[in-house]
């Protein structure tokens, strides 16, 4: 960083915020709906992830805890519309494991 006085209002970034978002989504909330369940914009949690490794750091384990939360929940349902909604939001969560491509395709 130089030595130019930052410009804008002070962060509220604090290194518990991190933990906050990772519970949060380990509950199978997105990074969007754990921003909005903080109350900070998603924008913010954007410039927080490229200002901040350790905050970088709690998301990817986040979303990583949130494919985790939406895959056991998905694969100990009963019901065909849980299954359903879960798979939905794996194919958006982890799309490199739960998305079509050519050539492959998920059962």
């Amino acid at each position: 960083m130089t030595n130019k006085a930052r410009r804008g209002r002070p962060t509220n970034y604090t290194p518990e915020i991190g933990y906050v978002v990772y519970r949060l989504m380990s509950q199978g909330l997105s990074l969007t709906a754990a921003a909005g369940a903080m109350h900070i914009a998603r924008a913010t949690v954007h410039n927080w992830m490229k200002r901040y490794p350790e905050f970088l750091d709690s998301v990817e384990r986040g979303q990583a805890a949130r494919a985790y939360k939406l895959e056991a929940d998905m694969l100990g349902a009963n019901e065909a519309h849980i299954i359903h909604a879960r798979r939905f939001a794996l194919i958006n969560a982890a799309p490199a494991e739960w998305r079509k491509s050519e050539g492959r395709s998920i059962a």
